[in-house]
């Protein structure tokens, strides 16, 4: 049950951070299992299920190892911050819509969107939003006036079409997501933060299930 982050869950990233070795990780993986990869179990499990019985029939979470992939290490063997993803099937996380929320040295953040949708995602989605411009234009305003999240995503360097505004802003993007920072607080040392997740997720879930419709038609 999560009961919230410590201290030591970011002394532990810290010092990952600055002494990323083997060694290092093995004196000190007792504390990285209780302060760090426990709780962010706890609170990927509890996050899925308010979403799931209250809001959307999520199917899965996903937490990340602390461990990198060899083939993009670069030299570090571990990660200095650790996440978990809520989406549909485990196997179409990097292209499909997912929720996500981490934490880092420096503080956490969470959101919604793609990890790296291919191009044929992103002309369904233009698709999608040219026969539904009205629906899209109320989503992306509600999104935009709240100022919770901000937009990411690399441009296209030639522009894709002739929308203004809040639509234009994600119809030119290779990628799609939205991302609220936060340094540390004190929701992140009790149960705060999974209602804070919660409540962020939901104001997504009109976008995710615009872009989640067109993995289903697509």
């Amino acid at each position: 049950m999560f009961t919230g982050f410590s201290q030591e869950t970011f002394d532990f990233l810290w010092g990952i951070r600055f002494n990323n070795t083997k060694e290092w990780f093995t004196e000190n993986k007792q504390i990285y299992t209780k302060y760090v990869k426990e709780p962010m179990d706890g609170l990927a499990s509890a996050v899925l299920r308010q979403m799931t019985e209250k809001h959307e029939p999520l199917l899965v979470s996903h937490v990340s190892r602390i461990i990198k992939d060899a083939r993009y290490a670069h030299g570090e063997k571990y990660r200095d911050r650790l996440w978990f993803s809520l989406g549909q099937r485990k196997e179409e996380m990097p292209l499909a819509p997912a929720f996500y929320f981490e934490i880092s040295p420096e503080g956490y953040a969470y959101g919604m969107g793609y990890y790296k949708a291919p191009a044929r995602t992103m002309a369904a989605f233009r698709k999608k939003v040219d026969a539904n411009q009205e629906e899209f234009l109320i989503i992306a305003n509600e999104l935009i006036s709240r100022g919770r999240f901000s937009l990411y995503g690399d441009k296209y360097k030639k522009k894709k079409g002739d929308k203004i505004g809040p639509v234009s802003d994600f119809y030119e993007r290779k990628n799609i997501g939205l991302i609220a920072e936060r340094p540390i607080g004190r929701e992140l040392f009790c149960t705060e933060i999974c209602s804070i997740i919660v409540d962020g997720f939901v104001t997504l879930l009109p976008l995710y299930r615009f872009l989640q419709s067109i993995e289903q038609e697509n």
